[in-house]
């Protein structure tokens, strides 16, 4: 079970720590995808991004619970 967290006094709940360690992780994807030219046969670009990130949000969401 994931613990809080305890930044400068402010506890962080597991859903904060999964946005958080999500973004690194996306922006490197991101990084990545775009490197490679995978970004240019997709249609909307933001709607993308939003969803490979809330992809990555969940995927640590559910690793954090294992």
């Amino acid at each position: 079970m994931p613990i809080d967290l305890e930044v400068g006094g402010v506890y962080l709940p597991p859903i904060a720590q999964a946005l958080l360690l999500a973004l690194p992780i996306f922006l490197l994807l991101d990084w990545l995808l775009r490197r490679v030219g995978v970004l240019r046969f997709v249609w909307h670009e933001a709607l993308f991004e939003g969803a490979l990130y809330a992809c990555v949000c969940a995927t640590l969401i559910l690793l954090m619970g294992a």
